[in-house]
């Protein structure tokens, strides 16, 4: 049967919008925030510039969706469930970081430039990460953190408490870069 023409125009703008949010992404991974113009988006889509802002009233607005697009895809990533090993949730979150790291570092480096609803998004999804943190740190209870001067030193302190690999790489991907991992006493 026919589907109502508002139906198929419904799903028409949905793809439409999906394409222009596809290719904001792959233009800002390429370009960064500041190098993606609405222009060049509408460009790597095909389609013409006046069609961004029938999906996106301002160019502020679409980077807020772009942000926001890169918090969705992390956070569906770094779903895991309450029960989670220590080991799957670590391993969620450098899945994440690795799928997303050029994306996720251009927003980082960029995020004082970025209209206030997207820093607002990269706000939300931080916090979202540290929520998780307090699971991390109960794994720890035997161990203690101090103040390193050399990064590498985070590695053999690691190594000769016995803290899995994957916890250290955890750390230093959540700004822990200077802690070393010490044998608590």
């Amino acid at each position: 049967p026919a589907q109502p023409a508002t139906s198929q125009r419904a799903r028409q703008r949905e793809s439409t919008r999906r394409q222009l949010v596809e290719a904001g992404l792959r233009v800002v991974a390429a370009s960064g925030f500041a190098g993606a113009s609405t222009a060049a988006i509408a460009q790597a889509t095909g389609k013409a510039h006046g069609t961004v802002f029938v999906h996106f009233r301002t160019r502020d607005e679409l980077v807020a969706e772009l942000v926001a697009e890169v918090g969705r895809v992390m956070s569906a990533q770094l779903a895991t469930p309450e029960a989670a090993a220590l080991p799957e949730v670590l391993a969620a979150h450098l899945a994440a970081l690795a799928d997303n790291e050029v994306l996720y570092a251009r927003m980082l480096c960029e995020a004082s430039s970025l209209p206030l609803a997207a820093r607002a998004q990269i706000f939300a999804l931080q916090s979202g990460v540290a929520a998780r943190r307090p699971r991390c740190a109960a794994a720890f209870s035997g161990h203690s953190f101090s103040a390193s001067r050399n990064a590498s030193d985070i590695g053999v302190q690691a190594m000769e408490a016995q803290v899995p690999l994957r916890v250290t790489l955890a750390l230093l991907c959540e700004g822990q870069l200077g802690v070393q991992v010490l044998e608590a006493p």
